[in-house]
């Protein structure tokens, strides 16, 4: 039992510091993103899992970065079809699968960011999430952490074509974290608008 007790504890730590280093990258870049006059964008986007489940699901994401090397993300998906297995006539109405993320954004190569002067680039990404299904008679929902990389294309001065890979891990720690943490895969792509101009 105490061997348990200590088992948790560690991992009630390891969790606690990996959301504190995560708020932290986040806050410590929020800053300079307000101090300067920030570009904000708006992407539609599609995305597809690697493993079917939900299916397709379309979002809607709003991008705000005052450099470009930095920038912070909200987004939204919803399953472009219900899985509910309970759809039927007179059946309690069940909500499409949804995923909501926040990250953050950081340019490896290029400026993927930014109102002007941004060119193809390569860039990273790290958030927090939560989703839900329906599973049965039960919704299931649950936080999870996530991490991808993703490539950027200006077509026009203020429209950008985007594609990226997201890897989510279901428990927030390490994805080399053992017992090993059920993770999924999933491709977006989609467009961004700026809407700021300098």
């Amino acid at each position: 039992m105490v061997l348990g007790t200590s088992r948790n504890g560690s991992h009630m730590r390891r969790h606690r510091l990996s959301t504190v280093l995560l708020s932290t990258l986040i806050v410590g870049n929020v800053y300079p993103l307000m101090a300067q006059q920030s570009d904000a964008s708006i992407s539609p986007s599609l995305s597809l899992p690697a493993k079917g489940g939900t299916g397709a699901l379309g979002g809607l994401a709003l991008t705000l970065a005052g450099k470009p090397g930095f920038g912070l993300r909200a987004s939204g998906n919803v399953a472009l079809k219900s899985t509910s297995a309970t759809a039927t006539l007179g059946a309690t109405p069940r909500l499409r699968p949804w995923t909501a993320d926040v990250d953050a954004i950081f340019a490896l190569a290029g400026r993927p960011l930014g109102s002007r002067n941004r060119t193809a680039a390569s860039y990273g990404f790290v958030g927090m999430g939560k989703s839900a299904m329906d599973t049965a008679n039960v919704r299931a929902t649950s936080k999870n952490w996530s991490y991808g990389i993703g490539s950027v294309v200006p077509l026009a001065a203020p429209i950008d074509l985007f594609a990226e890979w997201r890897w989510r891990i279901s428990k927030f720690v390490l994805p080399t974290a053992r017992p090993k943490p059920t993770r999924s895969k999933e491709v977006r792509f989609g467009i961004s608008l700026h809407l700021s101009r300098n």
